[in-house]
């Protein structure tokens, strides 16, 4: 038999529940993709909490390997004052250059940053004042390494500087130089220094800034090492995650 016809509410109560039914799943589906973004963001966050941690142990090493180097220089420079020309001055003057021109440079561990700067990341943050501070953060590292690059040229120059008063072939002959102890002169003795004021002018002068680019090097990774300590904390807490 024809289906009678229905009262104008049936349809208007038909239709109320095909609108809530759409609209239920509508926003079902947007609560699934907001939880699977808080997972997202929640992932993302113990990323960069692991390579600010990769940071502090690398600036860690890096900033005492640098100090290192700067006590090292320092004795050097004393000896701009001393008889170049003594046997037991020669000997030190090449083992103090020798053990304090290796780089002691940090490098950052920043994929999961870089992750947020280029795949869209910071989109998924949704905390307050943390792309904030992980920006600040790599701002940080970017000033880093650009100091890396300045303090780099410097100890090329000293470096070219060396070559007009030392003989550094000798820093590759095991004979003269002990690589499994330290970096060590050995008791053979070097050749003479070259004793041109001139030349020894320029050597100490290179020297000198090599010097203070180290202090300043060391002083700028223990202000990045505080703001990498303070990040995990900020991260920690406000995540809820393992610092």
């Amino acid at each position: 038999m024809p289906e009678q016809n229905k009262p104008l509410r049936v349809y208007f109560y038909e239709g109320l529940m095909i609108f809530f039914a759409v609209s239920l799943g509508f926003i079902a589906e947007n609560i699934r993709d907001t939880i699977a973004e808080r997972n997202k963001e929640r992932v993302l966050m113990e990323s960069i909490i692991t390579n600010l941690k990769i940071d502090t142990a690398a600036l860690n090493v890096v900033i005492e390997g640098n100090l290192k180097k700067n006590r090292v220089f320092d004795s050097l420079i004393v000896l701009a004052n001393e008889d170049l020309n003594d046997t037991v001055i020669r000997k030190q003057f090449y083992g103090f250059f020798i053990a304090g021109t290796y780089m002691s440079l940090f490098l950052p561990s920043d994929a999961a940053i870089v992750q947020i700067k280029t795949d869209g990341g910071l989109g998924l943050i949704s905390k307050k004042g943390v792309a904030d501070s992980i920006l600040n953060y790599d701002k940080g590292n970017e000033s880093l390494l650009r100091h890396n690059q300045v303090y780099t040229e410097e100890s090329d120059d000293l470096w070219e500087a060396g070559y007009t008063i030392l003989e550094l072939r000798i820093t590759k002959d095991l004979s003269y130089v002990d690589f499994f102890n330290g970096r060590k002169m050995t008791d053979r003795l070097p050749p003479p220094i070259v004793t041109n004021p001139d030349k020894l002018k320029v050597f100490f002068g290179r020297l000198t800034r090599c010097l203070l680019l180290t202090q300043t090097n060391r002083n700028m990774m223990i202000r990045h090492r505080q703001r990498a300590e303070n990040l995990i904390r900020f991260l920690s807490d406000t995540y809820d995650l393992k610092p």
